[in-house]
């Protein structure tokens, strides 16, 4: 496979490159590390540790568990605990055939059959096909035929335990001679007895790559979200200015609700005053006439019901409040029933003012009409 997909699947899939081939024989334990160059499997290097003594195999399990110890040391002396292991049953511990199959069977099919020419193979020795594990390796060459390799399941379970025991993880078991085709078989999961897969995905590599996309999934999301924060505070803030804006606007048409209402409510008084036949503007022109330095009026009330007049002022001293009240009283042609000078208090000055003098005054006044209105007029 090329390209982009090609790639991919490199990137994603687990191929081994390397292996560590363990062997015994007569002469002791062997160690053999192969390695994959160019898709060619080639022997890179090779060990050979001395034998305890006697032969290696299934009846002496105590020199066995020896050599795998020492080739355990072995294994930690080079560095090779990453590579997978790989175990190669003697050939005095295998039974191998080789058989023809009719043509034109799958690959599911040739198996079968070998497998069952096996079991005839076996019968006929007074064995057990159940208690064999094997492997068949096709040969395209010769059409339908095949090589098939049966090993005892009891032998594989110890060979597994001794390993253990040694603290080393067999990646397959293998029949001898064939290293060289278990490395090259397209179905390398078909010629080991552990049935360990050729390939696989490469956990590391999708583990790397999930949390990359969902660190960039949640950067993407954390950017989103900060985007969608400024524009929020951007719209925050215009509306901010423009409830501020409105309030200023507000503020204003209230003061000019509230000036046009007093200015309304002044009118209506002075309406309301006028209706009561009092010529006020000669009145409030002959205060002003009256009104000496240091005295100023600041309200007028008119009580129908007592039929008076009130006024408020302030004067700058008692003697300008006298002066003042003394020139009221002496006004008989306008103030025919005279003048009264009800309260006068002292008001204090704020941040060096002068004190002031509050005061207010009273004076009866008869309508000539006769006419009441129905409720007071206050002008201030």
């Amino acid at each position: 496979m090329n390209g982009v997909a090609g790639r991919l699947k490199a990137y994603f899939y687990r191929t081994d490159k390397a292996f560590v081939a363990v062997s015994l024989s007569n002469a002791g334990c062997r160690l053999e590390k192969y390695i994959c160059f160019e898709n060619c499997w080639q022997l890179e290097e090779e060990s050979i540790l001395s034998a305890a003594g006697g032969t290696y195999g299934q009846q002496e399990m105590v020199d066995f568990e020896a050599a795998v110890e020492q080739a355990a040391m072995e294994i930690s002396r080079k560095g090779w605990q990453g590579i997978p292991l790989l175990y190669i049953v003697p050939e005095f511990e295998q039974m191998r055939y080789a058989l023809n199959l009719p043509p034109g069977l799958t690959d599911v099919q040739q198996r079968e059959a070998a497998y069952w020419e096996l079991d005839d193979q076996l019968l006929a020795q007074g064995l057990s096909a159940e208690n064999f594990a094997c492997v068949c390796c096709m040969n395209d060459e010769a059409g339908g035929g095949c090589i098939i390799t049966g090993v005892s399941k009891e032998y594989l379970r110890g060979i597994e335990e001794v390993f253990a025991r040694a603290e080393l993880d067999l990646a397959d078991i293998v029949p001898a001679p064939g290293v060289l085709d278990y490395l090259s078989s397209s179905h390398r999961e078909l010629a080991g007895f552990k049935k360990r897969p050729g390939t696989g995905f490469a956990a590391g590599r999708l583990l790397a790559v999930w949390l990359i996309f969902w660190l960039t999934a949640g950067i993407a999301l954390l950017s989103a979200d900060l985007f969608h924060y400024w524009q929020a505070e951007s719209l925050a803030e215009k509306q901010q200015n423009e409830l501020a804006m409105l309030a200023a606007e507000e503020r204003e048409m209230q003061e000019l609700t509230t000036m046009a209402a007093n200015i309304a409510a002044r009118e209506k008084k002075v309406q309301l005053l006028g209706q009561q036949g009092m010529p006020w503007y000669s009145f409030l022109v002959h205060l002003g006439v009256n009104t000496i330095p240091g005295v100023s009026l600041t309200g007028i009330n008119a009580s129908v019901d007592e039929h008076k007049l009130r006024w408020a002022g302030q004067a700058v001293n008692y003697d300008c409040l006298a002066e003042f009240v003394g020139r009221c009283e002496a006004d008989k042609a306008f103030f025919m029933q005279g003048i009264t000078l009800e309260d006068s208090t002292v008001n204090k000055g704020d941040g060096g003012e002068p004190d002031k003098v509050k005061f207010s005054v009273s004076v009866n006044w008869e309508l000539e009409n006769g006419q009441i209105p129905e409720k007071d007029s206050n002008m201030q």
